[in-house]
């Protein structure tokens, strides 16, 4: 990769410096995996998934919220990100899609005031870097970029260091790999092994697999992924 677009990539990589409160870590992971089944049905790219997540996750780390409202995030999140990474695709999302997609729990003045809420928290700028960003061109392993992006244990980590630990974790030399590197791919390692060893027959190891963007169809958002709280 250029020195120059990894720099500037950096410049844009957020790190989360406020702690999510333990009580809203289980709700958070729900949220992030909700998103994930909504950006799967709609054939969205993954760095519109991960943006998502990512302003979820900085809405949560800012703001003290009810639990009832936590799904708001999570679509308005999904709307912002949709419009700033979809538009070569054609695919929408407006207010009236997020008011249909929650089934009229929220209103569409809650959608829009919270739309406002997060756009002035990041400061009308979703130019934010993803996991996804720093591949510039590769194949990204879509097991692993989502798997670290909807587990709170990865939660505080910048995304050009889990980029690293993804990029190198089939490794079998490590040795000039930094310390913090070599961490996150043995947390990765550990929470695979612990994943899949409560239920060897039924949970599906993590394949090293990779994806490179599909054509997309759809131009309308859609979804059967209702909330449920």
């Amino acid at each position: 990769m250029d020195l120059d677009r990894y720099n500037y990539l950096q410049k844009r990589d957020i790190k989360l410096a406020e702690i999510i409160p333990d009580q809203m870590l289980e709700l958070m992971e729900m949220l992030i995996h909700w998103i994930f089944q909504v950006g799967e049905q709609n054939n969205l790219e993954i760095k519109t998934i991960e943006l998502a997540a990512i302003l979820s996750k900085l809405y949560l780390s800012k703001q003290l919220i009810d639990s009832d409202r936590v799904y708001l995030i999570g679509i308005v999140s999904l709307m912002i990100a949709v419009k700033f990474n979809e538009c070569q695709n054609k695919i929408q999302m407006n207010i009236q899609d997020c008011v249909n997609q929650c089934q009229s729990k929220y209103s569409s003045k809650e959608i829009t005031d919270m739309e406002m809420s997060l756009l002035s928290l990041i400061e009308y700028d979703a130019n934010i870097t993803t996991i996804t960003d720093y591949y510039d061109g590769e194949a990204v392993q879509i097991d692993l970029v989502l798997f670290v992006t909807l587990d709170s244990e990865f939660l505080y980590f910048q995304k050009y260091e889990l980029y690293e630990a993804i990029r190198n974790f089939y490794s079998k030399d490590t040795s000039n790999l930094s310390e913090n590197t070599k961490n996150i791919i043995r947390r990765i390692s550990t929470k695979i092994y612990q994943l899949t060893a409560n239920d060897e027959n039924n949970t599906p190891k993590i394949k090293r697999k990779t994806i490179k963007k599909k054509k997309f169809r759809r131009s309308r958002f859609y979804s059967q992924q209702s909330i449920t709280l």
